[in-house]
């Protein structure tokens, strides 16, 4: 199938038996691939090769259920720029569309690949486990419009593409800071994609604000957002992060119903753990 003009499909590796993504790139593409397994030539054009990679899902689909699902996403993302700005690169283009997660814990009996609310065949929802008791990994992908910067080199860049053009300093005339608007697009994530969504994220918003500053010079940096993350994470009472995530546009009869049966998972949860010793 062909995704944004990409020629993307999905398959089994017979090794791992695991699904992975194939995509097909010009063989001498440069682009930046995290968690490459395979590069296989093009049976079909010697100038193409095809990247294997894990299957990916969007890191929001499945919808986050828990607070601390939230809190585990902000850190692994925070870890992750520090990370990649640690080895010269910015992004450019750290969106929503361009974060996406390794589902597979969620879903221990597979799911379709197109219709990935349903099983393998088909035939029926596929069983859906949650991110807290089932932990998920989440990776930037397309670095197609990301930038290398040796030691020493300027950070400051030109272009107004990407997917989120809210950052004010975007310009094809005047450069700007390309870390500073990786940290501001990751910010907005955050505020679109949590704070703006759900009830009881008020302690994120310091750290949001910080992030999409108006004014990119008083941003922090990736590893000062990352540090004040910490401080944040560790001032929340633990009992609150196993609490359910509450939507802004909830009906009260749907927040009792939600609430209810949230209790329940907690208390059966408790329990299963008291057994489990």
């Amino acid at each position: 199938m062909s995704l944004e003009g990409d020629i993307v499909m999905d398959a089994i590796q017979i090794k791992t038996n695991c699904r992975v993504t194939i995509k097909v790139v010009p063989a001498a593409t440069e682009e930046i691939k995290i968690g490459l397994l395979e590069v296989l030539p093009d049976p079909l054009s010697s100038s193409d090769v095809l990247l294997v990679m894990p299957y990916l899902r969007l890191f929001n689909d499945p919808p986050f259920e828990a607070i601390d699902e939230v809190v585990d996403f902000v850190r692994q993302t925070l870890e992750g720029l520090c990370f990649i700005h640690s080895q010269g690169v910015a992004h450019r283009d750290c969106f929503t569309r361009n974060i996406m997660m390794d589902g597979r814990p969620l879903f221990p009996e597979d799911h379709h690949p197109v219709d990935t609310q349903f099983s393998l065949d088909g035939s029926r929802y596929a069983r859906q486990l949650s991110r807290s008791d089932n932990p998920v990994k989440y990776y930037f992908i397309d670095f197609g419009m990301s930038s290398y910067f040796r030691e020493g080199d300027s950070p400051y860049v030109l272009g107004a593409k990407g997917a989120d053009q809210s950052a004010p300093e975007l310009s094809n005339h005047t450069p700007y800071n390309a870390y500073m608007l990786d940290v501001y697009v990751l910010g907005h994530v955050y505020e679109i994609s949590f704070l703006q969504v759900y009830l009881g994220l008020d302690f994120l918003q310091p750290l949001i604000f910080a992030m999409t500053d108006r004014q990119p010079e008083r941003r922090p940096t990736a590893e000062a957002a990352l540090r004040m993350f910490y401080d944040i994470r560790r001032s929340l009472n633990p009992s609150l992060l196993r609490w359910r995530l509450r939507k802004r546009n909830e009906s009260v009869p749907e927040r009792v119903v939600y609430d209810t049966v949230s209790a329940a998972k907690a208390g059966f949860n408790i329990v299963r753990r008291g057994f489990m010793g």
